[in-house]
């Protein structure tokens, strides 16, 4: 009787994992969807008004303003709280490298080189959101089913 309890505990443990690992690519997409968005109403605000990065941050919204905010709290200063919110990013993929950058070179030029530079990394989020949506659709049933196999495998070891 443990052992079969075990085997299913097993079972439950990989199918589980297979899950959060496929959850885990879903959720870089569509981090990287809200990033672009983020990065085109800044390009928005921009043309309408000259505002500053704590500004453009207050107006965002989605997870890294959420962060931003908390990091902008403990900081003093706009940049020191980029930087801090790009740490605390649940991947440290590309996407945090070019965050990062991004974050270095916002508010240091005039409107047109504000501009540019935001359509030139939408152009680089974008790029990586395509590839992350193509990653998540070959990967992420079969990380499932892997889960699931592994657990099967390992019950019937148990057993």
């Amino acid at each position: 009787m443990l052992r079969i309890i075990a085997a299913f505990i097993a079972l439950i443990c990989c199918a589980a994992e297979g899950y959060r690992r496929s959850a885990r690519l879903k959720i870089r997409v569509d981090t990287l969807g809200e990033i672009e968005r983020m990065l085109s109403d800044f390009a928005i605000e921009i043309r309408c008004s000259a505002l500053t990065v704590d500004e453009l941050m207050r107006r965002a919204d989605g997870h890294f303003a959420e962060i931003f905010a908390v990091c902008r709290e403990k900081s003093e200063n706009a940049k020191s709280a980029w930087e801090s919110a790009c740490g605390m990013l649940p991947q440290k993929d590309k996407e945090t490298a070019l965050l990062r950058e991004l974050g270095r070179s916002l508010g240091t030029s005039d409107r047109t080189g504000q501009l540019q530079l935001l359509e030139l990394y939408s152009e680089r989020i974008s790029d990586l959101r395509a590839a992350a949506e193509s990653d998540c659709l070959r990967k992420a049933q079969a990380v499932q089913r892997v889960g699931i196999l592994c657990g099967i495998a390992v019950a019937v070891l148990i057993i």
